[in-house]
């Protein structure tokens, strides 16, 4: 397929290039909306961001949660379109318009009540406002315990759609946009002000469930949002930024033609040689470095112990490794908001 591909002109690549990219996207928006809308929504769990607002802003009994996520979403896009600029907006369209429409469709259909009665007793779930809901009484009957399963699979499943939507250079819009107006105006970090306004959403369902309810249960239960947003961000991390992580291992030694023979036909990998002088001895030495994959690192450890016992061996974490034998080196596109950001500063 990969041959295929690489036969058809440039112009057709970007186009099939094109078409997978909103795929990814439409992917992990569907995702994104099933994590919300089977496992967050119907048990009033707060992890923040819209879902987070919408269940708030749904117990006033005005409108449904579904609803409110088409006037929050829509709202924060036109804000986004006039103050970030129509590039930015591209990157979040696709989001902003099926979000809402999928999670309609979850909450709203026998599809998300097939799913839902997975998770609960088919007589506990309910329709209110439209919505997909399960009675207080059913979810205290399925204890903290299972409550909690649901909201850290409710956060994988919320943060792996929002992987993969980035992957798909996507953005999930929604409060992201507020905060690139902070980070825009005030230069305020992107992550800090996502924490915090996460952190504020959850601290009101919190505050709002204890002056309802007033039990200790209910704070409990309120807590757990904690841990969906917890469990969510660490999705994000794996998802977006990839499983397999690179090392870069430095070795002082005696024997570096030992240790470069051993990588090149065992590991069939290369190294590179430095000549260092040590700073107490005044002797010169070889370093030699070699870079690997994280699952090769006890296979690798042990063996260069063994060549040479008395080797100084320094292992560091590489956050990316690109080239030969690694992934591809390909330049950041367009759509990376930072970037963009800066460059209109700029300007």
């Amino acid at each position: 397929m990969a041959k295929i591909i690489k036969k058809l002109n440039p112009k057709m690549r970007r186009v099939l290039h094109t078409i997978f990219k909103v795929i990814l996207v439409l992917l992990g928006t569907f995702i994104l909306a099933f994590g919300t809308g089977i496992f967050l929504v119907p048990f009033n769990i707060i992890t923040g961001g819209v879902s987070g607002i919408s269940i708030l802003l749904g117990k006033l009994n005005i409108l449904s949660v579904d609803i409110w996520s088409y006037i929050i979403c829509w709202s924060l896009f036109i804000i986004g379109f006039f103050v970030l600029g129509l590039r930015f907006s591209i990157s979040t369209l696709i989001s902003t318009i099926f979000y809402p429409i999928f999670l309609t469709i979850l909450l709203r259909t026998g599809l998300g009540e097939s799913c839902l009665s997975l998770l609960c007793p088919k007589e506990g779930i309910v329709f209110i406002n439209g919505n997909l809901s399960v009675l207080p009484s059913t979810i205290e009957a399925l204890g903290t315990g299972n409550l909690l399963i649901i909201a850290l699979f409710g956060g994988i499943f919320v943060g792996v759609g929002c992987g993969i939507t980035f992957i798909g250079e996507g953005s999930t819009g929604g409060l992201d946009i507020l905060c690139f107006i902070f980070k825009k105006f005030f230069n305020f970090s992107v992550s800090v002000t996502s924490f915090i306004l996460d952190a504020l959403i959850i601290l009101v369902g919190i505050i709002v469930d204890i002056v309802n309810e007033g039990t200790s249960t209910t704070f409990i239960e309120s807590l757990i949002g904690i841990i969906g947003a917890f469990s969510c961000a660490m999705a994000i991390q794996y998802i977006y930024n990839g499983l397999e992580s690179s090392y870069v291992c430095d070795v002082i030694t005696s024997k570096p033609d030992e240790i470069n023979a051993y990588v090149q036909k065992e590991l069939e990998r290369t190294t590179t040689y430095f000549k260092v002088i040590g700073g107490y001895s005044k002797e010169e030495k070889t370093m030699i470095r070699l870079v690997f994959a994280k699952r090769e690192y006890t296979t690798i450890k042990d063996a260069l112990g063994k060549i040479d016992p008395e080797a100084f061996i320094t292992f560091t974490k590489a956050k990316l490794v690109t080239g030969e034998g690694f992934q591809n080196n390909e330049n950041s596109k367009d759509l990376a908001i930072i970037s963009m950001l800066k460059k209109r500063k700029k300007k």
